[in-house]
């Protein structure tokens, strides 16, 4: 496998001046960041660009029934620091031990890497200046916006070139790009005594587009008066809508642990075949997703991407593997090795991590419940959750619970008076026969939209927890 046009070649360099037995790995990455904070609608700091270039050394070493497997990461790409890193893999390799007999790296015939989208073309060629232009996009609609303004707010740009090469000949490389923006937008006002009315934007986006940011300032600015005049949540096991931007933070915690190779490993995975979702629901895991953050043109391994079936009418087809847990049962990558786990802050620090084995980014296929104001009508009486806060699944248990930053009661069908406060929950996947949200659906919207790593439409539970505020 060929590199891809990068100017950076770390990994590649290293590689040629290692001195270790095979089989090992490299994964590098050179990063620029580049940073806006604001306080209020005024620019309070400017950073960037900031340099971070480093890689991680993986060897892998035969050990009878076993394999030991060690891994160390350094900025130090002098040959001293290589042979150094490398050496204290080797070491840590003697006190580690996996169970697989054998483990297999992509090599050069493994396959060419897919095109994908991850690299917004204007953001990497002038970052500071499309950056400011973005940020200058944002705060410019609250001069015409009554009673909203923004608290504060960051959005941070990484620019990464990276790169992976191995003893099984590869050499391959690609550009991605990654933006985090967190805005407070704040309604005050109108409603005599209430506390002001605040919605946090939190996102990470694989490119930005200024020509956009006047309605995501409306909409946001919508939500904060919602929240302002917002009453306490329901209380009661209620049918409750559930958009695309609160799945993000439920489902590929859940999926991209249960099924994998390495809960398979400690004897938790789902097995292939049992019917674990509504018979209307099919999963995917798709790296080659346009845009999506978890996607790329190679894993972290060096993998090719590709689309693989997770649930197929709700059934567990089959289960995502890094080479580590391929090489314990025997099968091959699926090409999902992710180093960080896509988390938000090691975006530019990833190369610091062992691959381990999850979802890149999850797809839920369109349903057949129409637009997100027909499957209001189909709940009749419930809840629409727009924003959920701390989540936070078990990923093995599959429970989830959040406050309902800013949701809206259905009545009649219709949505109706905004609420705030409370928590809804429930278990996002079980086993068959069990209760869940993936077995619980009584409606699959046929609208589907990105949300970091997932990307599917809005899904209408019929009944979860909701514990309300009054």
């Amino acid at each position: 496998m060929t590199p891809a046009k990068v100017d950076a070649d770390t990994a590649f360099q290293v590689a040629e001046r290692l001195r270790v037995p095979e089989p090992w790995e490299v994964f590098a990455e050179r990063t620029n960041r580049y940073e806006i904070h604001l306080n209020g609608a005024s620019v309070e700091l400017i950073r960037g660009p900031i340099l971070l270039e480093g890689y991680g050394v993986r060897v892998i070493r035969a050990r009878d029934e076993a394999t030991g497997i060690g891994f160390q990461a350094s900025t130090d790409t002098s040959d001293e620091g290589i042979q150094a890193t490398a050496r204290d893999a080797e070491s840590l390799s003697r006190g580690s031990t996996f169970p697989a007999k054998r483990i297999d790296l992509p090599g050069a015939a493994s396959g060419r890497p897919a095109g994908v989208e991850v690299c917004d073309s204007p953001l990497w060629d002038r970052p500071m200046e499309y950056l400011q232009d973005y940020v200058d996009a944002l705060l410019q609609p609250f001069d015409g916006i009554r009673d909203v303004v923004p608290s504060f707010g960051s959005v941070r740009a990484t620019l990464t070139e990276t790169t992976i090469a191995n003893s099984a000949g590869l050499r391959t490389g690609y550009r991605q790009t990654l933006v985090w923006l967190e805005m407070a937008v704040k309604a005050e006002g109108a409603a005599e005594g209430r506390p002001p009315g605040e919605y946090w934007v939190t996102e990470s986006t694989r490119r930005i587009d200024p020509d956009r940011a006047a309605t995501q300032v409306e909409e946001w600015s919508r939500y904060a008066r919602d929240a302002h005049q917002a009453v306490p949540s329901p209380t009661g096991e209620l049918p409750v809508l559930l958009p695309a931007t609160v799945l993000a933070t439920i489902l590929p915690a859940v999926l991209g642990t249960r099924c994998t190779g390495g809960a398979r490993l400690r004897e938790v995975a789902p097995d292939v075949g049992g019917q674990w979702g509504n018979e209307s629901l099919n999963v995917t895991d798709d790296g080659l997703v346009p845009w999506g953050v978890g996607s790329s043109p190679v894993d972290d391994e060096g993998t090719p991407q590709r689309r693989r079936t997770l649930l197929d009418h709700g059934k567990i087809s089959e289960l995502l593997y890094d080479v580590r847990h391929a090489g314990a049962f025997g099968t091959q990558s699926t090409g999902n090795a992710v180093r960080g786990r896509q988390v938000v802050y090691q975006d530019w620090r990833r190369f610091l991590h062992p691959p381990s084995g999850t979802s890149t980014t999850l797809v839920i296929g369109p349903g057949d419940g129409g637009s997100d104001e027909e499957l209001a009508e189909a709940a009749g009486e419930g809840l629409w959750v727009q924003q959920l806060g701390w989540a936070i699944p078990d990923p093995y248990s599959g429970a989830f619970g959040g406050e309902i930053r800013l949701g809206y009661r259905i009545h009649g069908g219709r949505r109706a008076e905004p609420v705030r406060g409370g928590t809804v929950g429930g278990i996002a996947m079980a086993p068959p026969g069990s209760s869940s949200l993936m077995h619980n659906l009584s409606g699959i919207g046929s609208t589907p939209t990105l949300a970091e790593g997932f990307f599917g439409p809005t899904l209408l539970v019929k009944s979860l927890t909701v514990a309300g505020s009054a």
